[in-house]
C-alpha cells in the first residue's frame, strides 16, 4: 500500500481511476508543461472563436444593412405565406407599417383573382429543395395593383422552413413590352404595305419572313414559303453563286449590301433584272439574320436599252442631218458668194452709166447752161441729182447686202477708237452744220465686228446731224452705260423726233418718213444699223417724241477685263 511515509522525497502521489501512482518530479514537470501548452492552445482557439463571432455579427449587420437598403423589395415568408421579415423597399412598396406587415399574410396584398396563383406558388416553394420559384402577380401598392415578379428561395432558420422572396416591379418592363409590341405591330404594318418586296433570311439563306409585296411578286403563300431556300426561289442553281456569296458575306462580316444588280430567272416569271439591298439583323435568340430588299428594274432596263437604241438611231440621223446641213451651208455660202459677185458686177455696170449721166450733165451745164435757159438748167439739175441719188442707193444696197452675207467673227473692239474715226470722217458735215458733239465718257471695249460697228455709228451720227429743223444747230450727246456684261451706247440729238407709231418701222429697208427734198437720203441707213447690230449679237432701239429729238441706243456684249 502506497502511503506518504513510504514515498521517496521529491515524489508525489497521483490518483487516477481510483488508483494511486507515485510520480517523480520530472514527470510532474513534463505534465505541467503539457497542461500549459494545452491551456495556451485553448485560449488561442477561444480568441479565434470570439473573432469569428464578431465577424459573423459584423457580417450579419452588413447583410441587414444591405437587406434594408437594396432597391428591391424583400420579404421573408413562412409556409403559410405570413410575412416574418421585410426590408424598407418592401414596406414602401406595400404601403404598410411594420405593425400591419407583422399581422398580415402576403395574400392580403395579392389581387383577388390571383390568390390561387400565389397559393400555388407557396406549394411549389414547399416542394422545392433549392433554386428559385418564380411567379408573376399583381400586388397591391396603395390604391393600385402593380405587376410584380415574385421570386422565392427556400431556406432554414432556427429549424423552420422559410422562403426569402423578392418582389420585382414589372411596370416599366410591361410598358416596354407594350411599346415593343406596338412598335413591332407598327413596323409589320409598314413592311406589309411597302410596295417593294422584302424578306428576312436566316444564316442558311432560308426564308423566315416576307411581306405581301414579295409574296405577290413571286406568287407565293407567306406561311407555306417559310424555310424555303432563297436560291431555289430565284432559280439560282446555275448562276447564283455570286449573289449567294455576297449575301453570306453580309452575314459573316456584318456589312451591308448596296444596290447590287443581278439577273435572275425565277420560275413562272422568266428573266428579271433585280437590285438587291441587304442589312444584317440579330434575332431575339441572338442568331444572325438578313433583311433583303428587292427592286425589279426589268422594265427600266428594257426602256434604257430601247432608249439607247433610239439614241443611236437619232445620232445617226443627226450625223446625216449635220452632213446635209454642212453641204447645204457650203452650197449656200457658194451661192452667196456668187450672188455677192453678181451684185457687185451689176452695181458696177449700173454705176458706170449713172456716173456718165452725171458727168455729161455737169459738162452740159457748164458748157451750155446759159443757152438752155431756166427750164433747161432745171432739167439738167434734176438729171444730175437723180444720177447721184441712184449711185448712193446702189452703194447703200451693196452695204446692206454685205452685212447679210459676210462672215463676221466676233473680236475685241475698242469702241472709243471706232468713234474717233467716225467723227473724223464726219468732220466736214459737223463744221458745215455748226454742230456740237458732247462725249460724256469714253466708250468701253466691246465684242463685235469693227466694220459693222463703224457703219452703225456712222449712220446714227449722220442722221443726228441731218434730221434737225432748219436753222437749228445740231447738238449730239454720246455716252455709254454698262450692266450685266452688256454695254449700251446712247446717241441723243435735238432733231425733229419720230412719232411712236413709226419707231419700229424706221429700221426696215426703204422706209422714209420725209420727202428727199426736205431730208435727202436713200431710206436704208437705219436698216443697215439694225442688220449690223444683229450680226454682232446685239440689239438696237429708239425712244423719241416729235419735235423733242431722239435717243438711239445699241446693246452689245462687253469685252472681259
Amino acid at each position: 500500500m502506497i502511503t506518504k511515509s513510504n514515498v521517496p522525497r521529491g515524489s508525489e502521489i497521483l490518483h487516477k481511476g481510483g488508483r494511486k501512482f507515485v510520480v517523480e518530479d520530472e514527470a510532474k514537470e513534463a505534465r505541467l508543461a503539457e497542461l500549459e501548452f494545452e491551456n495556451t492552445r485553448l485560449q488561442f482557439e477561444i480568441e479565434e472563436l470570439r473573432k469569428l463571432e464578431r465577424e459573423q455579427v459584423n457580417s450579419a449587420h452588413r447583410l441587414q444593412t444591405v437587406y434594408q437598403h437594396v432597391p428591391i423589395a424583400y420579404v421573408t415568408l413562412d409556409e403559410r405565406g405570413g410575412i416574418r421579415e421585410w426590408n424598407a423597399p418592401a414596406a414602401k412598396l406595400l404601403k404598410a407599417d411594420k405593425h400591419q406587415l407583422a399581422k398580415l399574410p402576403l395574400t392580403s396584398f395579392v389581387a383577388r383573382e390571383e390568390v390561387r396563383i400565389f397559393l400555388n406558388h407557396l406549394l411549389r416553394c414547399k416542394r422545392a429543395q433549392e433554386g428559385q420559384v418564380v411567379s408573376e402577380l399583381h400586388i397591391k401598392s396603395g390604391e393600385r395593383f402593380v405587376p410584380m415578379q415574385v421570386l422565392s428561395v427556400p431556406m432554414l432558420s432556427e429549424g423552420k422552413r422559410l422562403f426569402q422572396t423578392a418582389l420585382v416591379d414589372l411596370t416599366e418592363r410591361k410598358k416596354s413590352e407594350i411599346t415593343l409590341r406596338e412598335t413591332k405591330e407598327f413596323s409589320d404594318a409598314i413592311i406589309q404595305t411597302i410596295h417593294e418586296p422584302l424578306l428576312v433570311l436566316d444564316c442558311e439563306l432560308r426564308i423566315l419572313r416576307m411581306n405581301e409585296a414579295f409574296a405577290r411578286f413571286f406568287e407565293l403563300e407567306q406561311e407555306l414559303s417559310k424555310g424555303l431556300f432563297f436560291g431555289s426561289l430565284l432559280n439560282l442553281w446555275w448562276n447564283g453563286n455570286e449573289l449567294c456569296s455576297r449575301l453570306e458575306s453580309c452575314l459573316e462580316k456584318n456589312v451591308p449590301l448596296n444596290n447590287f444588280e443581278f439577273e435572275v430567272h425565277p420560275r413562272n416569271l422568266g428573266k428579271r433584272t433585280l437590285i438587291f439591298n441587304a442589312r444584317p439583323l440579330v434575332r431575339k435568340d441572338r442568331t444572325p439574320a438578313l433583311l433583303v430588299a428587292l427592286e425589279d428594274i426589268t422594265a427600266r432596263k428594257d426602256a434604257q436599252a430601247r432608249l439607247a437604241e433610239s439614241n443611236r438611231e437619232l445620232q445617226e440621223l443627226n450625223n446625216k442631218l449635220e452632213q446635209r446641213v454642212h453641204e447645204r451651208t457650203r452650197e449656200l455660202h457658194e451661192s452667196n458668194k456668187q450672188l455677192e459677185s453678181f451684185c457687185y458686177s451689176i452695181a458696177h455696170d449700173l454705176r458706170g452709166p449713172l456716173r456718165a449721166m452725171a458727168g455729161f450733165g455737169a459738162a452740159l451745164q457748164q458748157s451750155f447752161g446759159q443757152k438752155l435757159g431756166a427750164l433747161g438748167a432745171d432739167y439738167i439739175e434734176r438729171i444730175i441729182g437723180a444720177a447721184k441719188q441712184m449711185d448712193e442707193l446702189i452703194h447703200d444696197l451693196l452695204e446692206y447686202g454685205r452685212f447679210n452675207t459676210s462672215v463676221m467673227i466676233p473680236t475685241r473692239i475698242d469702241a472709243e477708237d471706232v468713234l474717233n474715226r467716225v467723227l473724223a470722217s464726219l468732220e466736214s458735215s459737223i463744221q458745215e452744220s455748226n454742230a456740237t458733239i458732247e462725249r460724256k465718257k469714253p466708250l468701253p471695249s466691246i465684242i463685235g465686228h469693227r466694220v459693222a460697228l463703224e457703219a452703225t455709228l456712222a449712220n446714227l451720227l449722220s442722221n443726228a446731224l441731218k434730221f434737225v429743223p432748219a436753222k437749228r444747230p445740231p447738238r449730239v450727246t454720246i455716252w455709254p452705260e454698262e450692266h450685266e456684261g452688256q454695254v449700251s451706247i446712247w446717241i441723243q440729238d435735238n432733231g425733229i423726233g419720230i412719232p411712236p407709231q413709226h419707231q419700229a418701222k424706221i429700221f426696215e429697208v426703204f422706209q422714209r418718213l420725209h420727202s428727199p427734198k426736205d431730208y435727202p437720203g436713200t431710206g436704208i441707213g437705219l436698216a443697215i444699223v439694225s442688220k449690223a447690230v444683229q450680226r454682232m449679237g446685239g440689239q438696237v432701239g429708239v425712244s423719241s417724241e416729235p419735235g423733242k429729238g431722239s435717243r438711239f441706243w445699241i446693246n452689245l456684249p462687253r469685252a472681259p477685263g
